[in-house]
């Protein structure tokens, strides 16, 4: 059988593909007798063979440089405001590198019961406990949705958080999937009178974190032939899959793809790789179409890892300014680790092998290993091996760039 180069292998793809896939090719060499995967797995296995070893361990020395100086920033996780959670936190980070955590789950400014709010008081214990190691964001309370007037009090909501010291502001999936108005309405992602909370947030240098929908699978039937049944027998509130209770999938895609369209002057991190790491194109094409979009990493590298490493790494060095590192780590009273569900909680050894996961992925060549987070699927991923001068900005390059403001403030 014939052997090709790295080179050639990848020229003859495509070729080899269609010339497999036709049934008029009757008489078609012995060397391609074989299905499709039969090809393509050993032509990556190839590259990756002839991949120059030395860049990649260059790759991987800067990068534990980095590490070692706690340089990368972590732009999407959640610690409660509990000293142990912040404590135990710290300690993973400091175990893995990580020199600045971004706490999504900063609370609202609503003040509470006369007291200081939710994000008052996360900011003091975490900046007094732990100063410079978490910026936390904001989140919008919703109570008065019905108000006439509650356009204005969202807007006001965020002034004050802006004010308050919050780095950014984190919308959940909430939006479309559970609020809901007096008469029962799903509120919407594009609803106009969230159009002054987003514009402001530009106005102010808030980066908006934003997340809508949910994989794929989570509109899928609800059997064991869902391959991310385990997930989803643990979680049965994930499952969105009756349409007289929840809107398509697509529809909340659609809505996303809206808002951002509409305030350009915003930055929007649509968390967990666009909402929709399944499908690489359409994520191209929506940050193609806005330049005002940025997306995170966040519990979704099991999913892209599924890809070709190839087009993947293509996408990474395309947006390399736009893509940012994030885990989605969760420290409360038990550690979640991208997801979980109902085993036996993660121990801090298991956090900083999840965190080894992404550095092997992101930094390495390797083929078909277990990725970081088992409950999301039966399958293995592939690493793309990026660059030293991509890596670091998705490490912490572009993250710096986004909180600019918050970063300024807190010096």
């Amino acid at each position: 059988m014939r052997s090709f180069t790295p080179f050639e292998a990848r020229a003859l793809v495509p070729l080899l593909l269609a010339m497999v896939a036709c049934p008029g090719n009757k008489a078609a060499p012995e060397w391609m007798a074989v299905d499709a995967q039969t090809i393509v797995s050993p032509l990556r296995e190839a590259a990756a063979a002839n991949a120059e070893p030395a860049d990649v361990q260059a790759v991987q020395r800067e990068a534990d440089t980095w590490r070692r100086e706690h340089r990368l920033i972590d732009l999407h996780e959640h610690v409660p405001p509990v000293a142990e959670a912040l404590a135990r936190a710290v300690k993973i980070h400091d175990a893995v590198g990580i020199r600045l955590a971004v706490n999504l789950s900063g609370g609202t400014v609503t003040s509470v019961a006369g007291g200081p709010s939710d994000l008052e008081y996360t900011l003091a214990l975490t900046n007094n406990l732990y100063p410079g190691r978490f910026l936390e964001y904001m989140n919008l309370d919703y109570e008065n949705w019905d108000a006439p007037d509650f356009a204005q009090q969202a807007v006001k909501q965020v002034e004050r958080g802006a004010k308050l010291g919050a780095a950014g502001f984190k919308e959940f999936k909430r939006l479309g999937l559970h609020l809901r108005n007096k008469a029962g309405k799903l509120i919407r992602i594009d609803d106009p009178k969230l159009d002054g909370v987003w514009r402001r947030c530009g106005e102010l240098g808030l980066p908006i974190s934003i997340h809508v929908a949910d994989p794929r699978a989570f509109w899928e039937p609800l059997t064991p032939s869902n391959e991310r049944w385990d997930e989803l027998a643990d979680h049965p509130s994930w499952w969105f899959g009756d349409p007289t209770i929840y809107p398509p999938r697509e529809e909340l895609l659609a809505a996303l793809d809206r808002v951002i369209g509409r305030h350009p002057e915003t930055t929007f991190v649509s968390v967990h790789f666009g909402a929709n790491a399944e499908d690489v194109a359409w994520v191209d094409a929506a940050m193609g179409l806005h330049p005002n979009m940025w997306i995170d990493l966040a519990a979704r590298i099991p999913e892209i890892g599924r890809h070709d490493p190839d087009l993947v790494q293509r996408f990474f060095v395309k947006y390399q300014d736009r893509i940012l590192f994030a885990t989605d780590l969760s420290v409360g009273e038990e550690l979640v680790l991208g997801s979980g569900g109902n085993g036996p909680p993660p121990t801090d050894g298991d956090a900083v092998e999840f965190f080894q996961r992404h550095w092997r992925w992101l930094e390495t060549r390797d083929l078909h290993f277990a990725h970081m987070t088992p409950i999301q699927g039966h399958w293995t991923i592939s690493g793309i091996g990026l660059p030293a001068s991509v890596l670091r900005k998705v490490y912490f390059e572009n993250a710096e760039r986004l909180l600019a403001r918050a970063l300024s403030h807190a010096k």
